[in-house]
């Protein structure tokens, strides 16, 4: 019985053909594949470019607008700083007093009351000075002033003689000082001042009936009422005798020891060229922060002004 012989060689050969052609499938493949890799890999740094630059414009602008805000921000608050320290230097500065036109009113033949408007515009500071009026080839004398804050009112000479109407008339201001509102002891000067000048005019009356031989004059009839708490030892008002919006003639008066709730009847004589009718206008002229105008009780109790 013969022996069936196995065919080996061609085994091996198969064997390595089969090797052969797996490496060679392999090698096309990546031969294949691999313009594809370098493709995707260049898709995907294209794709992390773009990505990177919109990342880095994106924080550009965002970079830029919060930038912008802030900046506009920073200058508001600038702006405020700078409005803050104005308004400091104005508290600290006070304003200038604002000096009206003078002007003059004739009250008979070589008489004349001169007079000219100021206001202080300061809420938490008055003044105190000295005034006179120039005029041309004259000068009134020296008269003390002063102007309580936010307020606005005449400051006269009054019964100037002169041989004709002033002209070229002038106002000047001399040894001026500013005080400034304790604020430790008044606390809001608006309340301060309403407080303390809360004096009122109840009747104020004009008739031209005082018959001095052939001449007649004017007569007011002036009540006022003391409101405040507080006692004035010898408070001054200017009366002003005005036909419409015109000054015909001016005057003062003071009313001694004038007690809180006090009211007092006055009578002021108007001579000179005088109107047949006008009305009657006051100005309180007291310096509500100087403490010699206070009555003191003899407890010292009663009146808290500026101790």
């Amino acid at each position: 019985m013969a022996t069936e012989k196995q065919p080996e060689p061609q085994s091996k050969i198969s064997g390595e053909y089969k090797a052969i052609d797996s490496r060679y499938r392999r090698d096309v493949a990546l031969v294949n594949a691999r313009p594809k890799l370098e493709t995707g890999g260049f898709v995907l740094w294209v794709l992390l470019d773009i990505v990177l630059a919109i990342v880095f414009v994106v924080g550009v602008l965002v970079y830029i607008v919060s930038g912008s805000f802030r900046d506009a921000r920073l200058a508001a608050t600038i702006l405020d700083n700078v409005s803050t320290t104005h308004r400091s230097v104005m508290r600290a500065t006070p304003l200038a007093v604002e000096v009206g036109h003078p002007a003059s009113a004739s009250v008979m033949s070589g008489k004349y009351d001169l007079y000219a408007q100021l206001e202080n515009a300061n809420s938490d500071w008055y003044t105190t000075f000295e005034y006179s009026f120039e005029y041309d080839g004259g000068t009134t004398d020296i008269y003390q002033g002063f102007l309580n804050p936010n307020e606005r009112r005449l400051l006269a000479a009054i019964n100037i003689s002169s041989e004709r109407r002033p002209a070229g008339l002038r106002f000047n201001l001399h040894r001026q000082v500013w005080h400034r509102v304790d604020k430790t002891v008044v606390k809001d000067t608006a309340e301060f001042l309403r407080d303390h000048g809360n004096i009122t005019v109840e009747q104020a009356s004009y008739s031209q009936d005082v018959l001095v031989g052939e001449e007649q004059f004017g007569r007011s009839s002036i009540v006022l009422t003391n409101r405040t708490a507080y006692a004035y030892w010898q408070p001054e008002f200017l009366i002003k005798l005005m036909r419409g919006s015109t000054i015909v003639s001016l005057s003062k008066i003071a009313v001694p020891e004038f007690m809180p709730n006090e009211i007092r009847t006055l009578d002021v004589r108007w001579f000179g060229a005088v109107p047949p009718s006008g009305t009657i206008s006051i100005e309180p002229m007291i310096n509500y922060f100087d403490a010699g105008v206070y009555m003191k009780p003899d407890d010292e109790t009663s009146l808290d002004v500026r101790r």
